[in-house]
Parts: C-alpha cells; sequence; structure tokens
C-alpha cells in the first residue's frame, strides 16, 4: 500500500512552519546504522549476529533474562532490505509532519512509546498463546503504526492517497484509514495471517491515539496543496 499524505502546507505559505526533520532523520540513520551492523556481523561472525539479534529483538525469553532493553531495541532492528527500505520511506514520510506538528521531544516520545507499546501487546499474546505469536519481534513498523494513528487523529480529515495493490489510484480520509488499518491488525491477530506481527501494530496504534489524547494535540499544517508521498509499507515480523 501505497500513501501519501496531504498535511503538507505549500511551499511559501505565510504563516506555517517549515517542516522539522531533524529527529526523523536522525531516526532514520540509527535503523540504517543497527542494519549495517547486523550485515557486517553476518560477514565476519554469524554467530555474533544470532546473538545480538536474541539479545536485541524482542521476545518472552529475553524479558524473562531480565533484557528489557529490548522494548527499544527491537524497533531498530529488520528482517531485510525490503523490510528496513520500505519502513523507512514511510518514516520519511510521515515523520516531518508529526515532528512538526508535536515538535522534536514528542515526535520521538510518541514514535518509541508507540513501538513499545506495540511489543508488549505482542508479547501479551506471546505468553497466551505462543504458538502464534511466540516469535522474537522485530522493525520499526509498531512505531509507524503510532504515526499513523496520530496523524489520523490530528487531521482525521485530511485525505490520504492510496495505491490499493500497488496499482490501483484512491484517495481515503485518514480516519478510515487508521480504522482499516485497526481492522486489519485485529484480524490479523485473530486469524494469525502471514508471518506478521499483527498485535503489535494494533499496540503501534493504540498507543499513537493515547498519546495524541494525552496531550490534547491540535493541527497546525495546512492541507493544500502540497501531498507528501508515504511509501508501501512491508511490516514483517521473520520468523
Amino acid at each position: 500500500m501505497e500513501s501519501k499524505a496531504k498535511t503538507k502546507p505549500s511551499e511559501g505559505a505565510s504563516g506555517e512552519p517549515p517542516l522539522e526533520r531533524y529527529a526523523t532523520i536522525v531516526l532514520i540513520v540509527l535503523n540504517v546504522a543497527f542494519f549495517v551492523y547486523e550485515q557486517w556481523l553476518y560477514r565476519v561472525s554469524p554467530g555474533r549476529k544470532n546473538w545480538f539479534e536474541q539479545t536485541h529483538a524482542l521476545s518472552l525469553a529475553g524479558l524473562r533474562h531480565g533484557a528489557w532493553w529490548q522494548f527499544l531495541t527491537f524497533q531498530f532492528l529488520h528482517g531485510g532490505w525490503v523490510h528496513l527500505v520500505m519502513n523507512l520511506l514511510l518514516l520519511h514520510s510521515l515523520g516531518p509532519v508529526m515532528e512538526t506538528t508535536l515538535g522534536r521531544a514528542r515526535f520521538v516520545t510518541l514514535y518509541l512509546v508507540s513501538g513499545s507499546v506495540g511489543g508488549l501487546l505482542q508479547l501479551i499474546g506471546a505468553w497466551t498463546s505462543p504458538r502464534y505469536f511466540g516469535a522474537p519481534v522485530v522493525g520499526a513498523s509498531a512505531g509507524l503504526c503510532g504515526l499513523l494513528a496520530a496523524l489520523a487523529a490530528v487531521y482525521s480529515e485530511e485525505k490520504l492517497r492510496l495505491l490499493l495493490f500497488f496499482i490501483i489510484p484512491m484517495e481515503v480520509r485518514a480516519k478510515f484509514v487508521l480504522l482499516f488499518a485497526a481492522l486489519a491488525s485485529a484480524l490479523g491477530a485473530i486469524f494469525a495471517v502471514g508471518n506478521i506481527a499483527h498485535l503489535a501494530h494494533l499496540g503501534g496504534l493504540i498507543g499513537g491515539l493515547w498519546c495524541i489524547n494525552w496531550w490534547k494535540v491540535e493541527p497546525i499544517l495546512a492541507s493544500e496543496p502540497a501531498v507528501p508521498s508515504v511509501a508501501p509499507v512491508d511490516p514483517r515480523n521473520p520468523r
């Protein structure tokens, strides 16, 4: 699915703040750095790479051994180049809008809290049903779901331009995209569809909505006419 969020102000529009990107870029760099480090470990010492993933991906086993840092580190690990690139394109697109709306500190807080809530919900699923949810979790998807939920809550009437099945263009209001994402995550978790951390996505949406409601955020960006692109998202949970 490819979407474009109509929330960026026009170039040169008076009285509107320029889009902030610093924190977004830092998060992108951290994700890339973690991935490059994993690939380097794979070349020099596959055993160390396996150890790194076991200690930094999110899992019940890790938490039972006191590895609470996994709630943060799992958000910067990815299962492959496709997983990484698609998530970072989405972060690059959603990030500046929400960073400008929230400010850097709240933006990063939203991102990490949403990811952590998503990880927590996934672990609850792993505890209740290890067969379906017990695999270690990696990826930025829960945090990105939080950004999507926040954008949809603040700019609910704005339209997201989607490419259905990567082919069919359509425009849908942000609030309906959020509803679809929530339903897809819930149904995916219920029926254990695919190799995807559906509960983490659902938890990320919940975390994003919780932060926005707690802060009582108001929209500050104009809706016309520029439309920043949001890339396809494939938030897989490799097993």
